[in-house]
């Protein structure tokens, strides 16, 4: 936390500056993101959101059900919460987190014992007839910690997933774990469609993706893999920061370019400066978002 105020307040200061220099709707953005950072600070290292998101069919309720070994996730494709993201959080921990999941805007919440430092958040289908779902899904991605990104047999290489949702999120590739779900129906093709879809990833411009095989239903789920590699990748508060680090690394990038865009060769020298002293408050804040990612996966 203490790393990241400072850059908060770099961020604070590029808002600041944005004034008469770029669109209303960039400074909104940017002011957007930096709000959600301040008020995730104050759960930094208590826990960590963890979003499971997939297509119609991909099983995502069911493998939720298999993480917490019981079934209190509705599943099946037509659900009473179709419409809306639901979450598991710890027992009695529904008021100690009531301000995190209103900001989520999840109203529909479970209580488990076998979660303690998490909270496991269950997407509609992304890519599912109605528009609703896929705007909540839009709506709550942006603000979560880490996304398991849980694909089937059948829709794996689907491209609404790899071309409108993947490839814009590489940067946040740290956060991710993606399952290739249902794996019992390939039997001795499992290892060659995991691959697959390794290099489907890799092809989004994933630079080291890891896919684990899971079976989230039946009398036998298989869910080793993804436990072991959630334990591995997601530490509650690293997780955390290197969100929200990326978030402000992304925005820096995205301010430098609007910056940038509002220079024009018939400005006049006090808006060029201003526009440049702009573009250069971007840069170091994405400078500083870097260097934190950096230090937070070496410790």
């Amino acid at each position: 936390m203490t790393e990241l105020a400072p850059l908060l307040d770099l961020a604070d200061l590029a808002i600041a500056r944005c004034d008469g220099v770029v669109p209303a709707e960039s400074r909104r953005d940017m002011a957007r993101v930096v709000r959600r950072a301040r008020r995730k600070l104050g759960y930094l290292g208590d826990v960590l959101v963890v979003a499971f998101a997939g297509g119609t069919g991909s099983g995502k309720s069911s493998l939720i059900n298999s993480v917490i070994g019981e079934s209190i996730v509705q599943t099946g494709v037509i659900r009473p919460t179709t419409n809306e993201a639901s979450a598991v959080v710890p027992v009695e921990g529904l008021g100690g987190y009531d301000r995190l999941l209103s900001d989520l805007d999840i109203a529909v919440r479970f209580e488990s014992a076998a979660v303690r430092s998490t909270i496991l958040v269950d997407l509609p289908d992304f890519d599912s007839t109605a528009q609703a779902h896929r705007h909540v899904v839009e709506a709550v991605l942006p603000l979560v910690d880490a996304v398991v990104w849980v694909f089937d047999p059948e829709k794996y290489a689907d491209q609404i997933i790899h071309k409108e949702f993947l490839s814009a999120l590489v940067p946040y590739e740290r956060q991710f774990v993606f399952a290739l779900n249902q794996t019992d129906r390939l039997g001795d093709a499992a290892p060659t469609v995991v691959d697959d879809l390794e290099r489907l990833l890799r092809a989004d411009g994933f630079q080291a993706p890891e896919v684990v095989a899971t079976v989230g239903c039946g009398s036998e789920p298989e869910i080793s893999e993804l436990l072991d590699s959630l334990d591995a990748r997601l530490d509650t508060k690293r997780t955390a920061i290197s969100k929200l680090a990326t978030d402000l690394s992304v925005a820096a990038n995205d301010g430098w370019i609007a910056a940038r865009a509002s220079l024009s060769d018939d400005a006049d020298i006090s808006r060029r400066d201003e526009a440049g002293l702009l573009a250069a408050t971007f840069v170091l804040l994405g400078v500083e978002a870097i260097e934190v990612l950096t230090r937070t996966e070496e410790n």
